[in-house]
């Protein structure tokens, strides 16, 4: 078992990361969204816990120490290694999520008498329904399906008839 209490924190291991991919501590504050004087904060608690200096700073420029680059591919490491596992949980749970898109008169009008026969044949697929009248932006919003009036010619996606409908005027 390991002793966790001698690790550093989180977010000085994120933000030496950041300081030491971009060699800057401004473009670290950019990409991780806070201020420099933070980054700076960061790498200082850091440094105090490890006992050691992890950059230099000469005529405007970043370095990283000795100490820093044997500490580098392991944070890096372990960052990938988090990563991975979250990816592979978010797949896991993408798999079992069936995202729909529809307008609001298909989902009232069709959906409705039909969901539950669905969830008795599918009870380990969960729906989520995104019910809108306006177009869907399926570049933006995470759609597995989507069911829209229209003539079934959006670039890059498959799309095929399912309803032609037959108009009856009456008196």
């Amino acid at each position: 078992m390991y002793d966790y209490s001698i690790l550093p924190p989180l977010n000085p291991l994120r933000t030496f990361e950041a300081v030491a991919r971009h060699l800057s501590f401004t473009n670290a504050a950019r990409e991780i969204n806070v201020t420099q004087a933070a980054v700076s904060h960061q790498i200082k608690t850091l440094e105090e816990q490890l006992g050691v200096r992890l950059f230099s700073r000469i005529r405007r420029r970043v370095l990283m120490t000795e100490e820093a680059q044997v500490l580098l591919p392991a944070v890096v490491s372990a960052f990938n290694g988090i990563h991975e596992a979250v990816e592979t949980i978010r797949e896991q749970d993408a798999e079992q999520t069936l995202a729909v898109s529809l307008t609001p008169q298909f989902a009232s009008n069709w959906l409705a008498f039909r969901i539950g026969t669905f969830y008795k044949r599918y009870p380990e697929i969960n729906l989520h329904l995104q019910i809108s009248s306006q177009e869907p932006d399926f570049v933006y919003v995470k759609t597995d399906l989507g069911v829209y009036w229209g003539s079934g010619t959006w670039e890059g996606l498959q799309c095929e008839r399912l309803l032609t409908l037959e108009y009856t005027p009456f008196c």
